[in-house]
């Protein structure tokens, strides 16, 4: 794991979550290419689970104990909750800066005021930039 995956409490490799929830890592795996639980956060050995994987997990266990079977499992618990960290870009809203025409920067909606700034003074920044270099003049906004 990388610095910041440790300064998550409950990061856990996928060993260390087969072991915590008596599933087997290969079943884990299984688990996830089914949708029964979240892909992990992050891929490769950077790849990490929390403590939802492992609730999840448990809550699986339970229910095949009972004889359910995935299908029913599934129904049961619902879609599995998507960390924050995965979630995909389209689950964001997003904020679009016209640079030039047709030169687009495109930032999360969501970002902090001065994060906001920075992302306005780029755009102005490089429409001036640009221009200067494009038209040896200025573009007006």
């Amino acid at each position: 794991m990388t610095g910041s995956d440790l300064e998550t409490p409950d990061a856990m490799t996928i060993r260390e979550l087969a072991a915590r929830s008596g599933v087997p890592a290969r079943r884990i795996r299984y688990y996830v290419a089914e949708g029964l639980i979240a892909p992990p956060i992050g891929q490769g050995r950077a790849a990490h689970y929390r403590a939802s994987h492992l609730s999840r997990l448990r809550k699986i266990r339970e229910l095949r104990q009972a004889n359910l079977g995935l299908e029913e499992i599934k129904r049961r618990l619902g879609e599995p909750e998507t960390p924050d960290a995965q979630r995909s870009p389209a689950s964001h809203t997003w904020r679009r800066w016209e640079i030039l025409p047709g030169v687009e920067l495109h930032t999360r909606a969501d970002l902090e005021p001065e994060v906001a700034e920075l992302a306005r003074l780029f755009a102005s920044l490089a429409r001036e930039a640009l221009a200067e270099r494009l038209t040896g003049g200025s573009i007006r906004e």
